[in-house]
């Protein structure tokens, strides 16, 4: 009989200084010490000395309201995956200016889409934000869905994803952010192996054919140079 795997040694200061960075990273709006050792199910004097040291590394700032992401944090997310970041960059800054809408890319982490590259469009037509490190389920909103399409059905799966799997796009409303839609298509590093997805956001009217090319160019684009980076060495984590 396999013997079951040893349990992996935690340092706790430091899994409780991580989980706390996290804490205020996700969060909308600062968050006092209070809401925080709350959270953290720790007392505040265990919390502070927490908050003190992800102060003195920049990575974390206390404002009147509360506390919220340094500069620091901020540089170190600016790095993350930097293949992806260099090859959907500037496709994404194209499409954006080809659509006049906001457009994003967001790749897979586990079991949620993150928001890794937006471009912001100031129009009547796309007025929403989406912020890099912005996470949700990835069976809500297109890109998620457009992601788990890439994929072989899975028993259960959303009627959405298989309608996705047949057209090659996703198209979701109200599912993430209320009163917003997006349309969104795979990036895949090879065949049923999704990472990531182009996505356009809009509010107004229903989009045509165009924007909707648009998007499919774009992920055509990127997955292609993906997979040519993929092929010359370049190392992407958690991507195959």
């Amino acid at each position: 009989m396999a013997q079951p795997d040893p349990p992996r040694p935690s340092v706790q200061t430091l899994d409780r200084g991580l989980r706390l960075l996290e804490l205020i990273a996700l969060s909308q709006a600062p968050l006092p010490l209070a809401e925080l050792a709350e959270q953290m199910r720790l007392h505040r004097s265990i919390v502070y000395r927490l908050l003190r040291t992800l102060q003195d590394h920049r990575l974390i700032v206390h404002t009147p309201q509360g506390y919220v992401l340094g500069t620091r944090a901020q540089s170190l997310g600016r790095n993350a995956l930097p293949v992806l970041q260099r090859i959907a960059k500037p496709e994404i800054a194209k499409l954006a200016a080809r659509v006049g809408l906001t457009a994003f890319f967001v790749v897979r982490d586990g079991d949620e889409a993150v928001t890794l590259v937006s471009v912001e469009v100031e129009s009547a037509r796309s007025r929403t934000v989406y912020t890099p490190g912005d996470r949700h389920p990835l069976t809500r909103g297109s890109p998620g869905i457009a992601i788990l399409s890439a994929e072989p059905p899975r028993a259960g799966e959303r009627p959405e994803i298989a309608k996705a799997r047949e057209t090659g796009f996703a198209a979701t409303a109200n599912e993430v952010i209320p009163g917003l839609a997006t349309i969104a298509a795979p990036v895949t590093s090879a065949p049923d192996t999704a990472v990531a997805a182009v996505a356009i956001a809009y509010s107004v009217e229903r989009l045509g054919r165009a924007e909707l090319d648009a998007v499919l160019d774009t992920a055509r684009v990127i997955t292609g140079r993906l997979r040519t980076a993929l092929s010359t060495g370049a190392v992407v984590p958690g991507v195959t």
